[in-house]
């Protein structure tokens, strides 16, 4: 599948896109076809799309001939995935389009909630957090005679990075060897399995030092793997994640769908350590904040260092033209350049949007039940208030 960071053109159009008064219909639809049937995603997006209809009459931001053209929009977003659209390797689907012309389809091959965001700018949270965050995973898979190594991008195989042939012989029979050359010859192939495993650690390190990969998975029999980690590098050390227990002739997928589990389970330990630390550690502190109000206000006075937010978590709010305030109050002109504010139905994805402005790292989860019971969102700071 094609690397959603190929669309360039696109992305950087969306990225950058400037609110005109004329509101943006964001469609996100998972279409795993792996999971869900097409009828059940076709059910899904006409359920979202009656629900969408019913609030935009109901939008006293939204005029008449809006309501009008977003309606028709939504029809069009119908048709096309009724009609024309496949998912093909896609797992989510993000369409998004407006009354002026937009219209943009982009594929992801990781699953995301499905939804129907209609706002003054295209929902682009998702798409930043990954831009931002997303890793490049290695897979060193190796045995005695050989070693394969690829790059995994977004649960999907991105790269095939390098082979190595040993020259250890796969089986010796020891039966046929008189005793006084049978430990010579055992010295002659440990001797080359040893320069095997440092020709792949070298490789290995040499890809790390030119960015091919972020974090590095073993894959490999139970018996070599052990053998092996102690030629590793120090810094292939530091970035080594897991292993995975495999045999040399496994078939690619099968790589990959342990490897995934490997990148969840750690990535998933990573940010429930960081919301253990925000609310044991920084928040009593002073040097965090939760809920949406306070991790407002900390961007608002550029105090923010780190974001951590639930991927699910919407709330409305208020945003202002010239000097980007939010608020998640209803206020007549912004407090500090007396602007007009912009309804959003999804503040959020401006939080995100403006952290990632002012240089925060931001942290997104999922169904982490201490983040959703302290409010769904917070903040380390940079300083105390």
């Amino acid at each position: 599948m094609e690397d959603f960071k190929n669309y360039s053109k696109d992305l950087k159009e969306i990225l950058d896109y400037i609110p005109d008064g004329n509101p943006v219909i964001s469609v996100y639809l998972r279409v795993d076809n792996s999971k869900i049937l097409r009828q059940d995603y076709i059910t899904s997006l006409n359920s979202m799309i009656t629900e969408a209809k019913s609030n935009i009459e109901s939008n006293a931001n939204i005029n008449k001939v809006q309501k009008r053209n977003l309606s028709d929009l939504l029809e069009k977003i119908k048709r096309y995935i009724n009609d024309v659209f496949r998912p093909e390797s896609a797992k989510t689907v993000i369409i998004y389009a407006d009354s002026l012309g937009l219209w943009k389809v982009i594929r992801l091959p990781l699953n995301l909630k499905s939804k129907i965001i209609i706002d003054p700018k295209p929902h682009t949270q998702n798409l930043r957090t990954l831009l931002k965050n997303y890793k490049v995973y290695g897979v060193l898979l190796l045995d005695k005679e050989k070693a394969q190594i690829y790059s995994l991008y977004m649960g999907e195989v991105n790269e095939y990075l390098a082979a190595l042939i040993s020259e250890v012989p796969p089986k010796v029979n020891y039966r046929s060897q008189l005793a006084y050359k049978e430990k010579n010859l055992l010295s002659r192939i440990e001797e080359k399995l040893h320069q095997f495993f440092k020709i792949i650690n070298e490789r290995t390190f040499e890809l790390f030092k030119d960015r091919r990969f972020d974090s590095l998975i073993l894959a490999g029999r139970k018996e070599i793997i052990p053998q092996f980690e102690n030629y590793l590098h120090s810094y292939l050390q530091q970035i080594h994640i897991g292993n995975i227990y495999a045999e040399p002739d496994s078939p690619l997928g099968d790589i990959k769908e342990k490897a995934n589990k490997v990148i969840v389970q750690h990535e998933t330990a990573l940010k429930n350590a960081i919301i253990d630390k925000l609310i044991n550690e920084y928040f009593p502190g002073g040097m965090g904040v939760l809920g949406i109000k306070a991790t407002i206000n900390a961007l608002n006075l550029e105090q923010a260092k780190t974001i951590i937010y639930d991927i699910n978590f919407k709330h409305d709010g208020y945003v202002c033209n010239s000097c980007t305030y939010l608020t998640v109050e209803q206020e007549e002109t912004c407090p500090y350049c007396d602007s007009k504010l912009t309804y959003y139905s999804d503040i959020v994805d401006e939080i995100i949007e403006d952290a990632l402005k002012q240089g925060c790292e931001v942290v997104d989860v999922e169904n982490n039940e201490r983040l959703i019971k302290a409010g769904s969102i917070g903040a380390v700071l940079r300083y105390k208030f």
